[in-house]
């Protein structure tokens, strides 16, 4: 069952070399602003992008995702390889480290994912109390599924690979759960909008670990891959870190043409749009100030004292720049839309106690509605949040990702 490298053979995704993050050989160029020639035009380049090919799913297809049954779904994305390979890498630790044969088969395993599961809506102070006699914290399902200590024994092993052939990789305990759930991911078509975000629990006082994700705005999760410094499995392409995960992350889900990425100031720059615009995907994101260095917007002080809904245009080949002001001034850059237009949009006037009408750009509008199915994710997982988790090593991190499992 086990691989040379500690991880099931059969996994779809290839075992990648953690001892350095991933390059390409040629790094990208990323142009000076100077260089550029912005207009102030409504217009743009004629655009060059490919159309988004609709997946028509064939009726067998259809037939076969017809499933009522959830515990099937749930089966389906949690494929029987890393079932298997997490019992036997679970009895192998228990023996090195206990010179204990675990025993675990594959029903306790589910049992004992579906107490994690119960944990999420069944809540009590300690775990332990799922298993107590008092009428008030009492699980009845839980304590005839499994007794408890043999649950303890199970969250005491539970592993997915072999500590015996460590690595590099800092997230080398969970690594082959990332593969398999982003090669679960892909069983569902690319969807025509995609959001790309970062996970990172405790917003505005973090903590824990940051994940690069790229979703459909509706929520599902496409492609996800943890940070850890130079380690990150995403390449290096010389436009900056926010460019390289974003090309990164639609290589690693393998993205098709067509498809238009929205994403927020921390990944945003016009070299990103260039190469996005190459390569045929759609790019929409806010632009920081630093990112505004020669390019002849107002100044930013200046623009700020205009009235509420004023608006600031520019293009620059197929890119489009809008600023806007808001209750705060945002900047958008685009290569997806080539004609700037505006929608209406009211807002609160706290002076007036009544609602103003303003023109908005509809580049904006177009973000507000596809931005953000990362953040939408995290929420439904959060919805089943489970209760019972062991803070040693990557118990954390394994719980975590088998929430995501869930969320799917």
């Amino acid at each position: 069952m086990s691989s040379p490298s500690g991880y099931p053979r059969d996994a779809t995704t290839a075992t990648i070399p953690v001892s350095k993050a991933e390059s390409i050989s040629a790094p990208l160029i990323k142009r000076n602003n100077k260089s550029r020639h912005f207009r102030k035009s409504k217009k743009t380049a004629k655009s060059h992008l490919p159309d988004y090919i609709v997946y028509e799913p064939t009726a067998a297809q259809c037939l076969k995702a017809t499933n009522a049954n959830p515990l099937d779904v749930f089966l389906a994305m949690y494929p029987p390889s890393l079932r298997e390979f997490t019992i036997e890498m679970s009895n192998l630790y228990s023996v090195q480290n206990k010179d204990k044969p675990l025993n675990l088969s594959m029903e306790e395993l589910l049992v004992f994912y579906g107490v994690l599961l119960t944990s999420g809506y069944c809540t009590v102070p300690r775990r332990h109390l799922l298993w107590s006699l008092d009428d008030d914290v009492h699980n009845n399902s839980i304590s005839n599924a499994m007794r408890r200590n043999r649950f303890d024994e199970i969250m005491a092993s539970i592993h997915v690979v072999d500590n015996t052939k460590c690595n590099d990789d800092p997230f080398f305990k969970v690594r082959p759960i990332f593969q398999e759930l982003n090669s679960s991911y892909k069983i569902l078509p690319i969807s025509k909008w995609l959001s790309v975000d970062e996970i990172h629990k405790g917003k505005p006082i973090r903590y824990g670990y940051k994940v690069w994700s790229l979703a459909f705005s509706g929520g599902y999760l496409y492609h996800m891959e943890p940070y850890v410094g130079v380690h990150t499995l995403l390449p290096k392409t010389g436009l900056g870190q926010g460019p390289s995960i974003v090309l990164g992350l639609a290589e690693k889900a393998g993205v098709p043409g067509g498809c238009n990425f929205m994403h927020d100031n921390l990944f945003t720059t016009l070299s990103l749009i260039d190469e996005m615009t190459k390569r045929g995907y759609g790019c929409t994101g806010t632009l920081r100030q630093n990112q505004m260095f020669d390019v002849p917007f107002k100044p930013i002080k200046e623009f700020q004292k205009l009235p509420r809904g004023s608006t600031e245009f520019l293009s620059e080949g197929e890119k489009l720049l809008v600023r806007w002001r808001d209750n705060s001034v945002v900047t958008v850059a685009s290569n997806v839309e080539n004609v700037y237009s505006e929608a209406p949009v009211k807002r609160w006037n706290k002076e007036r106690k009544a609602y103003d009408y303003l023109q908005q750009p509809q580049i904006i509008r177009s973000y507000n509605q596809q931005m953000g199915g990362v953040d939408l994710h995290d929420l439904q997982v959060c919805f089943m949040n489970h209760n019972i988790c062991k803070y040693k090593c990557a118990r954390p991190m394994h719980i975590e990702c088998f929430k995501k499992f869930h969320n799917v």
